[in-house]
């Protein structure tokens, strides 16, 4: 039940070059560049850093990495839902719409979200109305919620009311181990919080609020 990713590339971007692990890229530019914008169609989340849908500027902060580098990567890493990137690749939250991403102790490109909306998509499932606040920077099991503001979704054909998902979410935030009483488990992929025995219709997400 995962939520799939749709991103597009705007700017006329045609192809993306194959990522850079270390060492210069070939088509490297001077540091400090700013690349073509690129959005985010859907509520995201790169481990800690927290990135709604919209536009984002991306800038290079390091010659090592050219912009079609830094583009491939961003939309390579934007499907590691826990932050888990490989290949010595580290992400830095800078707040709501901001990260910095670091291959081993440098930073190459950083990512600012500069307009929200837009892009169609969306969050599969039913929101429930408000936001959920969370306090502070959390965890639980593989999944890092930083402290800010989430929406809660509660996906078909779950039976989960609005208030029931919000009271389980706040009693699960105290347990960073993510050994989740009375059967509940988490989908770290897509922060999907469901009861192993009845999957289909005990289940709600959390998603990053806009």
């Amino acid at each position: 039940m995962g939520l799939k990713r749709k991103l597009a590339l705007t700017a006329g971007i045609a192809a993306v070059a194959v990522a850079m692990f270390g060492g210069t890229a070939p088509s490297a530019q001077a540091a400090g560049s700013a690349c073509p914008t690129f959005r985010v169609l859907h509520n995201d989340r790169i481990g800690p850093a927290v990135l709604p849908k919209g536009t984002y500027n991306i800038k290079l902060t390091n010659p090592g990495l050219s912009c079609a580098g830094a583009t491939h990567n961003f939309t390579i890493f934007l499907q590691d839902y826990d932050g888990k990137l490989g290949g010595g690749w580290k992400v830095v939250a800078q707040g709501t719409g901001k990260a910095a991403f670091r291959y081993k102790r440098t930073i190459y490109f950083r990512v600012a979200l500069i307009g929200g909306g837009g892009g169609g998509g969306g969050s599969t499932g039913n929101p429930c109305p408000g936001s959920f606040h969370v306090l502070h920077n959390d965890r639980i099991g593989p999944i890092a919620f930083p402290k800010g503001f989430y929406k809660l979704v509660i996906p078909a054909p779950s039976i989960v009311t609005c208030s029931s998902a919000a009271g389980l979410f706040k009693k699960f935030l105290n347990i960073p181990s993510g050994k989740l009483p009375k059967d509940w488990a988490v989908k770290a992929s897509s922060a999907l919080f469901y009861k192993r025995a009845n999957p289909p219709q005990k289940k709600f997400r959390v998603d990053p609020a806009t």
